[in-house]
């Protein structure tokens, strides 16, 4: 009897009789399609990148920004504030005593180096103890010598109960952290202002 065709061999029979020509035309109508393909992503990817850099100028940049922290409670008032180049100064307020601290870490060693006080009521007429107040520090570029050593912040306290508020400096000497010297003194009361001042209505006529 003759043998009988299985499916599996007329599928290979069928395959491997299609022309040679054919099969060639259909696989490299596949590979062109896919170098199309890529070539229209990397157009595309291309054209973006340049789109991009004409739209930014070229002496454009992307400026640093330069950030304190200052938080506050019903107990107490904290801020931080550069006072050298590598150092910065711990300002807290105790608004029971009204206390003003700034203590700074000397980084070489590790610990708090460097104490100075004020006692924020004397300045701010009414306020004193159990005032409620807010506190935030701010830059100064004073004329420093020797003599006269300052930090580039100021620190600034309201009496949120009365709107008076009073700005200090803090005279830190930076040639101590070097030599790893301990500093304390007092901060320097530089000015003192009102958040309702008085209307002169004469001098607005």
């Amino acid at each position: 009897m003759p043998e009988r065709q299985t499916n599996t061999d007329i599928g290979e029979l069928s395959l491997s009789s299609e022309p040679k020509c054919c099969r060639w035309s259909r696989s490299s109508g596949i590979v062109l399609s896919t170098v199309l393909a890529i070539i229209a992503v990397a157009s595309i990817a291309t054209a973006a990148y340049f789109a991009g850099r004409s739209a930014t100028p070229s002496n454009a940049y992307f400026p640093t920004i330069d950030a304190t922290t200052a938080v506050f409670s019903e107990k107490f008032s904290m801020a931080t504030g550069p006072v050298s180049d590598d150092a910065e100064g711990l300002f807290v307020l105790d608004h029971n005593s009204g206390l003003l601290q700034c203590t700074v870490i000397y980084p070489r060693v590790g610990r708090f180096m460097a104490s100075f006080t004020a006692q924020v009521g004397e300045a701010l007429q009414g306020g004193g103890k159990g005032g409620s107040y807010m506190m935030v520090t701010g830059l100064a570029d004073f004329p420093r010598s020797s003599n006269t050593p300052a930090a580039p912040s100021v620190v600034y306290v309201l009496d949120t109960s009365t709107g008076n508020y009073a700005c200090y400096g803090i005279p830190f000497n930076k040639v101590f952290v070097s030599s790893n010297r301990a500093q304390q003194g007092g901060l320097v009361l530089l000015a003192t202002g009102s958040a309702n001042p008085l209307i002169d209505r004469d001098s607005i006529r």
